[in-house]
């Protein structure tokens, strides 16, 4: 069902185009360690990086801390970012309900129509993803209000002051599913 394969910038380029799946649909970004309802969670997000950092290939993941999802972000080692084929109206309307439902209150899986997989118990990840990159947290912060430079930024993004927590992660494998 899935191919697990060396990640590499080209395979990332050739699979998904990041810059895109962010800005036109978002991706999930999921924490857990296992696959029953409680024991993980995911989120759509929108704001998220991909690129080279400390010599490896890295992925920067931002979690507002009343997000369910940061409760389990906070106790794993690994998240994981999972691409859907934004194509399929059903994967867009999956993007939509798990960013707005949260897995506190309902199975969101469920309600979305998509099915967790946990890979290599390490990483949640879903049958219908395209790719799903797991990434080993290397390095947590929370944006501080007076670090920002431009004020704009806290007034159009950050109203209620509920800072983003920032984990830099390596991304260390990726999981291609088989067609």
């Amino acid at each position: 069902m899935f191919e697990s394969l060396q990640v590499t910038p080209e395979l990332v380029d050739k699979v998904i185009k990041p810059f895109s799946a962010l800005a036109e649909h978002g991706v999930l970004v999921s924490a857990g360690h296992g696959t029953e309802r409680g024991e993980w969670n995911t989120m759509t997000a929108s704001w998220a990086l991909m690129g080279h950092l400390w010599n490896r290939p890295m992925a920067a993941l931002f979690i507002r801390p009343q997000r369910h999802t940061a409760l389990f972000a906070e106790e794993e080692d690994y998240l994981s970012v999972s691409f859907l084929d934004t194509a399929d109206e059903k994967m867009r309307e999956a993007l939509k309900i798990c960013g707005t439902v949260s897995g506190r209150d309902e199975d969101k899986a469920t309600r979305a129509g998509i099915t967790p997989v946990y890979h290599d118990n390490t990483v949640i990840g879903f049958e219908e993803a395209v790719l799903t990159v797991s990434c080993r947290k290397l390095y947590r912060s929370q944006f501080d209000m007076d670090l920002f430079l431009d004020p704009q930024v806290i007034i159009d993004c950050y109203p209620k002051k509920d800072f983003h927590y920032v984990y830099f992660c390596e991304i260390r494998d990726a999981y291609l599913r088989s067609k």
